[in-house]
């Protein structure tokens, strides 16, 4: 296998004036530097103990999410009897329906599941469908068979958390010399992925193949990248996020078949677009136009909440939230600064998260744990960028992630409370 140099950047004006003409320099006044370094092999021993420990604490997550339901792990799609209506034949046996409540997303997927390949079209929630990606490969884990789903759900994303970790390790080694690789535990220990675990979303998958794209991209397989973005885009869209900014790199850099691939990642997801409206009449696209708004509308129904809350909640809900936003703003702020003295694709995909955050509704912002996992992709990438500066922003953007993490644990998973459920006969 032929050795690769990781790309984390656009050459800059002064290197490209070494091989061109002291003309070029003088116009190529934007671009950034190239980072090399020595390759990493994809086994590295060292990261078998944090995929261990991840693993370690992902069980314990689950453990304790479903103790108050006899490890029933029907509990973790959050089947809410408000949301069943017409669809109730779908729902296996054995399942925990929680009641008085609209349930989440997991249920949309444990739906979508029972038939991804629309042949028999007895599901009928399009814009979950975009999101096809997750329903599929728990499809695939579960051999089809709607009594193993609840597992599958739960396997396919401990799996996806534990990618998670070894590719952020191996992306770590690659950008930051001397950085521990224990620092992966940030990477795939966060409030995003702890949440979707918990509550069986598609956010695992989405890292995982995000990362791997990611990184095949940093080794120059930018045709394997484009593949595993295609697959991260079709388990949702937000993936989109980490392909701009290595777009926007490939056009500096002028490496333009880099670019057409990383474009051409986008061709699967608008292809079952399409297929969509031939089977629904209309796109799932379509029903994330409320998901996105004017600059601050978002954030600003957050504090507008917050501010007509009482004391406690506005600490509990409200106040979690605009961690969130106070880490999202102080990450694009720094991103900023990175970006304006030299641009590569760690900060692109920061700054890339920071602004679409900037842009999002109240539809997200004010949903108690939804701005965390939209957004999740920021959690690995600060990481990243503290391996790579090694400087005092990032380390306290990284503990500030540590911090939040810790109190999504304690909130919502360790000190839980048990809900009012039947069990499907």
């Amino acid at each position: 296998m032929r050795a690769a140099t990781p790309i984390l950047s656009a050459p800059s004006s002064r290197s490209r004036a070494t091989t061109t003409t002291a003309a070029t320099t003088t116009t190529a006044a934007t671009a950034t530097t190239a980072t090399t370094a020595a390759p990493i092999p994809w086994v590295h021993h060292g990261l078998l103990l944090v995929v261990l420990v991840t693993a370690l604490i992902y069980g314990g997550v689950v453990a304790l999410s479903v103790r108050h339901y006899h490890g029933n792990l029907s509990a973790l799609i959050v089947a809410g009897d408000r949301a069943i209506g017409g669809y109730g034949r779908l729902i296996g046996h054995d399942v925990i329906i929680f009641r008085h409540t609209d349930g989440y997303d997991g249920l949309t997927y444990y739906f979508a599941a029972d038939d991804p390949f629309l042949q028999r079209r007895v599901y009928h929630d399009v814009f979950r469908y975009q999101r096809i990606g997750y329903p599929v490969a728990v499809w695939a884990a579960s051999l089809g068979q709607r009594a193993l789903r609840p597992l599958a759900m739960v396997g396919v994303n401990i799996i996806a958390v534990l990618a998670v970790a070894y590719l952020s390790g191996l992306v770590i080694l690659l950008v930051g010399k001397g950085t521990s690789v224990w620092w992966a535990l940030a990477c795939a220990v966060n409030p995003g992925l702890l949440i979707a675990v918990q509550e069986d979303l598609a956010e695992p998958l989405t890292i995982a193949l995000s990362l791997l794209g990611l990184l095949l991209y940093m080794r120059q397989r930018v045709a394997w990248a484009a593949l595993a973005f295609a697959a991260a885009l079709l388990t949702r869209e937000v993936a989109i996020l980490f392909i701009v900014p290595l777009v926007i790199a490939d056009l500096l850099a002028r490496r333009w078949r880099g670019a057409i691939a990383l474009v051409l990642a986008g061709v699967p997801y608008l292809l079952w677009q399409v297929i969509l409206a031939a089977t629904f009449g209309h796109v799932g696209a379509q029903g994330s136009q409320g998901n996105f708004a004017l600059p601050f509308v978002g954030i600003g129904a957050v504090i507008a909440e917050a501010g007509g809350a009482s004391l406690r909640d506005a600490l509990v809900h409200q106040g979690s939230i605009l961690a969130v936003v106070v880490l999202v703003v102080a990450t694009l702020v720094v991103a900023l600064g990175q970006v304006r003295r030299r641009y590569d694709i760690v900060s692109g995909g920061l700054l890339a998260h920071g602004l679409a955050a900037l842009f999002a509704g109240p539809a997200i912002w004010v949903a108690y744990t939804s701005a965390a996992r939209v957004f999740g992709g920021i959690y690995p990438l600060t990481v990243f960028g503290f391996a790579r500066q090694r400087n005092r922003v990032f380390y306290l953007l990284v503990i500030a992630n540590v911090l939040l993490t810790l109190f999504t644990f304690l909130r919502l998973i360790a000190i839980s409370p048990t809900l009012p459920y039947y069990v499907t006969p």
